[in-house]
């Protein structure tokens, strides 16, 4: 008996592909930005699409991505920290997609040095960014008598103040992507910076809704598909590649 002629074609068409719609963060230049690009969309496609998922990205702010993905409305959402409380709502996944330092830089004539302030030979006014998650080492700093907090938007607007001589020191997250001369290009400030105290790095992640029906196969593929990443070197010239172009390329938010 003869197939039926759109049998045949429903016979041939391929299997459909799993889409994974993943939440976006939108001002975290070079990692994410506002008009869906950045160094961790990168990743996060390419490690999907060894596995043979489509990705779709919905760029929006942390904190609605955040929720979004907690809820379930979000298969997923980055960049993230894994903290208690983010782990009782979201699922991470074996590999972080960058992991960054906190910095604390000085102007090159500081003379400041070390991570101890009660070694440091004067009370230091320090730039620090509004809503960041910093590590534990660092908000510690801040209870210190000697420390004074000086709260801005971004740390752009931190290394501005930093040359204005209006702050002594500024906290910056970099890691291997994202340079503090990067953030000097951002700022559009020249002038030379001295490492203070490197309190040490946090990763960040792909995190993944709790509540989704997905979550646990787009997190086993996501990992999969990273791990040939890394055996391919492709991480490797991913940050290469962005480390090239992030001084010609400056589309984060205005500040």
């Amino acid at each position: 008996m003869a197939m039926p002629v759109h049998g045949l074609a429903q016979a041939a068409l391929p299997e459909a592909r799993p889409r994974a719609v993943i939440g976006a963060e939108d001002d975290a230049a070079p990692w994410s930005y506002a008009d869906g690009t950045g160094y961790v969309n990168d990743v996060v496609r390419a490690a999907f699409e060894r596995r043979g998922w489509r990705v779709e990205f919905k760029v929006m702010p942390y904190t609605r991505c955040k929720a979004l993905a907690s809820s379930g409305k979000l298969l997923a959402c980055f960049s993230t920290s894994k903290t208690p409380a983010l782990q009782a709502q979201l699922l991470y996944p074996a590999y972080p997609v960058f992991s960054a330092s906190n910095l604390l830089v000085g102007r090159a004539d500081s003379g400041i040095s070390g991570c101890d302030p009660k070694l440091w030979p004067r009370p230091l006014r320090i730039g620090r960014v509004v809503g960041y998650e910093y590590r534990p080492a660092v908000d510690a700093l801040f209870s210190q008598a000697q420390i004074q907090v000086d709260d801005a938007q971004s740390e752009v607007n931190n290394l501005r103040k930093l040359q204005a001589h209006r702050i002594d020191a500024a906290l910056v997250t970099v890691d291997a992507v994202k340079r503090l001369e990067f953030i000097a290009a951002e700022a559009r400030v020249l002038g030379a910076y001295t490492t203070i105290c490197d309190f040490g790095s946090e990763n960040a992640y792909i995190a993944f809704s709790r509540q989704h029906p997905l979550s646990q196969l787009a997190r086993q593929a996501f990992e999969a598909g990273f791990e040939l990443l890394k055996q391919e070197g492709r991480i490797a010239t991913l940050q290469a590649q962005w480390r090239a172009k992030l001084l010609d390329r400056v589309k984060a938010k205005a500040h």
